[in-house]
């Protein structure tokens, strides 16, 4: 694939920008979402189709601005794909509310995921370039 490619998908509630040269994810939400089961499928089935057979390392670089929650639904799905993925994939999150924030937490904690949250963007590229990742 060329360098500079970038594919995108888009949800009511979800923007999702994949950089396949970095392997990274930008995923952005519309204000006031409430992450649900069909976000949660629109995602996996978003990643599963950029990130391809390959173990090879990967990223989700989300900015959590306009996200109010998400349903055990979502976690659901979400944490079992990214269970699957646990040894290549990388979260990295910005923008977090204090509810958002505890829900963060308590999903990488029940999960073991390698996620992380930042206060900007600048620091989750250098958490993600020391995970390998062309950030």
């Amino acid at each position: 694939m060329a360098v500079g490619v970038v594919l995108s998908a888009a949800s009511p509630s979800t923007e999702m920008i994949w950089r396949p040269a970095s392997r990274i994810a930008a995923v952005r939400y519309t204000q006031g979402t409430n992450l649900n089961v069909v976000d949660g499928a629109f995602l996996v089935d978003s990643l599963t189709g950029w990130i391809g057979e390959s173990a090879e390392p990967f990223a989700v670089l989300a900015d959590a601005a306009g996200l109010h929650g998400t349903d055990a639904a979502y976690r659901a799905k979400a944490s079992a794909f990214f269970r699957e993925h646990k040894d290549e994939a990388f979260i990295a999150l910005i923008n977090l509310g204090p509810v958002i924030h505890i829900v963060v937490e308590m999903f990488r904690i029940g999960t073991g995921i390698q996620l992380k949250t930042f206060t900007d963007e600048a620091a989750a590229h250098a958490w993600l370039r020391t995970k390998g990742i062309k950030a």
